[in-house]
């Protein structure tokens, strides 16, 4: 027996331990292996031992210790192995330490440091012999949520990480498991719970080993970058909405449908407001004259793209009530917003739709001459109700460097049930995995390949805009996509 009973003799007296306590203690150590804080022990023995101080413990867990010094000291170079009983270096850790008995019935704790108390607030007479459950008692089921929403967890969070400790243990394997706990006070405490087996002779778990970690600063914060996250979405998504009009307006003889698809991080995020927008509105003569249809894409992303933004959408509306000419409106706006938009740079196409019938166009009715003007912007597409897709329009100077623009008006003749497919560069900056981008020919490719019956009839429109969302994303591939923004106008 490494314990002599002089030496354990003096350790009581030292300590003030009873003469009762003390021959409790030897006849333990007589039995076998005497691991503090001695569960077996009758209950006013244990009571009398936890409340001695640590150093006293310490003693006691040295001369009570079965296996030697040397061998200890070589038993902690063994990875996974640990001697049986030597807690006490346990001590001095400062995170919280708890020691379960896996081979006793219900896996009692049988040591707690004193950097467990300090986090749970659980006295080591309040604990040992006890399964460690009291700590997540009640979280684990819904009626938990209410309480737990503060720290972004759930009942159902903490029943999924109970099952994982339990999983662990009947596999004997370590790992790490996040889980709401309880201080003995009532309040509520992040657990990052790392769980390691000691194993015995035979290879099987004997003790298992919980260090644990109050993370509940580093929850907190994360909730509340969450929430602000989805503040900002939400913010977002209303400033975008601003942008462009709640619903497009009917306008005889033709058909409108538009498309907004925000950008993509390669995380699969959404990205900030865009500076993406579109609008259709009646020219100078009011809604019997005719209607300006616009698409423009503002540099960079955030709150100065949809200030700038907004500040184009609405100069657009303003100059329209005294231009008649896409042309003029572009030269117009140019002009207004140029110290408006600071560093920034905007591309802008505009639309002038002639008055038609309301009732569409009857069969071998002319085209409709459409004028078109560009500022910067990419080319729109006419899609004809029969025929290969192609390029229209002219380039012009981009909007923002520069308070006076060249812009040239071109005219388009829109044949009944042909297409004007207007975009912004997110469509044809698509790149696939390998970096090559949509381009052009791949849009005029997708565009192609719409078969004529679906290019003609109620809903063409729309059809179109499903078309190109469609091939930007095959083309991508899942990967990240920039802003696309799609405005179709069709002569019914």
């Amino acid at each position: 027996m490494p314990a002599d009973r002089n030496a354990l003799l003096g350790w009581a007296r030292r300590w003030a331990v009873g003469p009762t306590a003390t021959e409790a203690v030897h006849h333990r150590v007589e039995e076998g292996p005497a691991v503090p804080p001695f569960t077996t022990l009758p209950a006013a023995v244990r009571d009398e031992l936890v409340k001695l101080p640590l150093a006293a413990l310490a003693e006691l867990r040295e001369l009570t210790d079965v296996v030697p010094a040397s061998q200890r000291r070589l038993a902690r170079l063994v990875p996974g192995r640990a001697p049986a009983a030597p807690w006490s270096v346990l001590d001095a850790v400062d995170q919280a330490v708890c020691v379960a008995d896996v081979r006793s019935a219900d896996s009692p704790l049988v040591y707690v440091n004193p950097a467990f108390t300090r986090t749970t607030g659980y006295l080591e007479s309040d604990v040992l012999g006890r399964n460690c459950r009291f700590l997540h008692a009640g979280l684990d089921v819904p009626a938990a949520d209410a309480e737990l929403a503060a720290l972004g967890s759930s009942g159902a969070e903490v029943a999924a990480a109970v099952q994982r400790i339990r999983d662990l243990l009947a596999a004997g394997a370590s790992g790490e498991v996040v889980l709401v706990n309880r201080r003995a006070d009532g309040q509520l405490f992040v657990n990052e719970l790392s769980l390691s087996p000691v194993l015995g002779a035979d290879g099987a778990p004997v003790h298992y080993v919980a260090v644990q970690r109050d993370v509940t600063p580093l929850a907190v914060a994360r909730r509340a970058r969450a929430q602000l996250a989805e503040e900002l979405d939400e913010t977002a998504r209303a400033v975008q909405a601003s942008l462009v009009p709640a619903a497009l307006p009917v306008v005889p003889g033709y058909e409108l449908a538009a498309g907004y698809s925000p950008a993509t991080r390669a995380d699969g995020g959404r990205g900030a407001v865009s500076g993406d927008f579109y609008d259709v509105f009646p020219g100078a003569g009011g809604r019997e004259s005719s209607w300006f249809a616009t698409i423009g894409d503002v540099s960079g992303r955030g709150p100065r793209a949809a200030a700038a933004t907004s500040a184009l959408r609405w100069a657009l509306r303003g100059a329209a009530t005294t231009r008649s000419s896409p042309a003029a409106l572009l030269t117009a706006v140019a002009a207004a917003v140029h110290e408006a938009l600071d560093d920034r740079f905007a591309t802008l196409a505009a639309l002038a739709l002639p008055p038609l019938p309301p009732h569409g166009a009857a069969a071998g009715a002319p085209p409709a001459p459409v004028r078109l003007a560009l500022a910067g912007h990419p080319q729109p597409v006419l899609l004809p109700a029969s025929g290969a897709p192609r390029l229209v329009g002219a380039p012009g100077t981009l909007v923002g460097p520069f308070a006076d623009v060249e812009v040239v008006e071109v005219e388009v003749a829109l044949a009944p049930g042909d297409q004007l497919v207007l975009y912004t560069d997110g469509a044809v900056e698509a790149f696939d995995p390998r970096g090559t981008p949509l381009g052009d020919e791949g849009l005029l490719e997708a565009l192609a390949a719409l078969p004529e019956a679906e290019r003609r009839g109620p809903g063409a429109s729309a059809r179109t805009v499903a078309a190109v969302v469609a091939a930007v994303a095959q083309h991508v591939d899942g990967g990240a996509v920039d802003d696309l923004t799609l405005l179709v106008v069709a002569r019914t």
